[in-house]
């Protein structure tokens, strides 16, 4: 062997051991069959065209997302958060804000707040009333409880409206049935402004029992650490022409974003996983409109 074929065969090797060497990705979503999991499930598919072994791993979401991720005991080195969890987040862990990374959008999410169709629940002042009213989220880890709590940090007068950890299709099944005489009067959801879940397909299929409630409170406006909001003000289409009009509904909208601590991975992977945003970041995401 001569002497360039042999240096040839040795930064070949070298590059083999320094990439076999590397951390896998490993990339923390939301719960099984859910919109994170699966663009979780998708950027794996992606990576491993590039030959870069990368494990998705369910969470109960965002605020655990954010916990592994920022965790340097934790393997995870790429999570999914809402833009309003990682806000609130970093109030708690100032210091996190040095460590990650945004590798891009992965679509629009969208704070829906059901309730009864004879409900005195009009618009979002009502649950700033002191009534003792309940509102159903997802477990305590979930981004939808993060995005209530962070609304109350917003606007404290949203803590007259007590959290209820309760799965949203049983508190509607219970709103249905009790009306105002149940302890729980509204519903909170948050998802991209179609997707189909099964608390929205209630909800419009059962247009006789249930309605959507305004959310518009301006004091709900706060930044990111790079000047970008938090929320957004919108008019939403939750459905169209249905009956021959669109149902829509003014409400706030915060931003799903890829994160990834830039401390977990080689600069290699860093690369890698931002040119995959940049070039295929609809093969990831999907349709972000549903």
């Amino acid at each position: 062997m001569n002497f360039k074929s042999a240096w040839l065969y040795s930064f070949v090797l070298a590059t083999a051991l320094a990439q076999a060497a590397d951390p896998p990705i490993v990339v923390s979503t939301g719960k099984s069959g859910g919109g994170y999991n699966t663009i979780g499930e998708r950027l794996k598919s992606v990576l491993a065209e590039q030959d870069q072994p990368t494990q998705v791993l369910t969470s109960a979401g965002s605020l655990e997302n954010l916990n592994r991720l920022d965790d340097p005991k934790s393997p995870v080195n790429v999570g999914l958060t809402q833009a309003d969890a990682l806000k609130y987040y970093l109030k708690d862990h100032p210091g996190f804000a040095d460590q990650f990374i945004n590798l891009g959008e992965i679509g629009k999410e969208c704070v829906f707040i059901v309730t009864g169709k004879d409900s005195d629940i009009r618009d979002d002042s009502d649950l700033q009333q002191g009534k003792g009213r309940l509102i159903a989220v997802q477990s305590p880890n979930s981004g939808v409880a993060v995005t209530w709590e962070y609304m109350t940090v917003l606007e404290p007068k949203f803590q007259n409206t007590a959290p209820a950890f309760v799965d949203g299709a049983e508190a509607l099944l219970q709103i249905k049935s009790s009306g105002k005489a149940s302890k729980i009067q509204a519903v909170m959801v948050v998802q991209r402004p179609m997707a189909k879940s099964t608390e929205m397909q209630v909800v419009l299929e059962n247009p006789k029992d249930f309605r959507l409630v305004p959310v518009k409170d301006w004091d709900l406006n706060d930044k990111l650490p790079d000047g970008s909001a938090v929320y957004t003000f919108e008019n939403v289409t939750v459905a169209e022409k249905k009956w021959g009009f669109d149902t829509t509904v003014d409400t706030i909208c915060t931003r799903g974003l890829m994160l990834a601590n830039k401390t977990k991975l080689t600069a290699d992977q860093r690369t890698r996983l931002s040119k995959v945003m940049l070039l295929a970041a609809s093969r990831v995401v999907g349709d972000t409109s549903k």
